[in-house]
């Protein structure tokens, strides 16, 4: 076997190995999958669906009003949609719902925010307020449980949902 012959294949092996070695690096680094268990975020991602995470959401990225995002809550990934930024202020009362005391007017949120519900909270710096997009199914920001989400219990913003 000619020796120029065999460095090709070397080298060619080599290349191979290195971009399969980058792409989970990258993978490894930038990007995660998060499994959704039950119904809160329905019908935008239903029980069961895998959603690939952009990790890099969580420090190097403004997040934003309406972002979806996963997070650690009490050891368990959970997937829900912002509605609060840090220093803003979240008022929940007779089933309206108020950020720096302006009124939201959304159809979701007013059909389905109880009206024994009271709340008023004061985001930290780092601090944002998760709501479910099925309201009636959802624990989220409103529960003592799930709270005010800090920005280094986030994964990441939600990329691509998986079916």
């Amino acid at each position: 076997m000619d020796e120029s012959f065999v460095i090709k294949i070397c080298r060619i092996v080599a290349d191979v190995v290195f971009a399969v070695a980058l792409a989970f690096t990258v993978s490894y680094l930038f990007f995660g999958q998060v499994l959704q268990q039950g119904f809160s975020m329905a019908p935008y991602i239903n029980d069961g669906n895998i959603v690939l995470v952009n990790r890099l959401y969580r420090n190097l990225f403004p997040l934003n009003k309406q972002d979806v995002i996963a997070f650690n809550n009490n050891g368990q990934e959970s997937i829900k949609r912002i509605y609060g930024l840090p220093g803003e202020t979240i008022t929940i009362s007779n089933g309206n719902f108020y950020i720096d005391d302006i009124q939201i007017e959304s159809e979701d949120l007013k059909n389905s925010l109880s009206s024994n519900i009271e709340q008023n909270v004061k985001l930290g710096e780092n601090e944002y307020y998760v709501l479910g997009d099925n309201l009636d199914s959802s624990k989220d920001s409103r529960f003592a449980d799930v709270g005010n989400i800090a920005r280094e219990d986030i994964i990441g913003k939600v990329w691509f949902i998986i079916r």
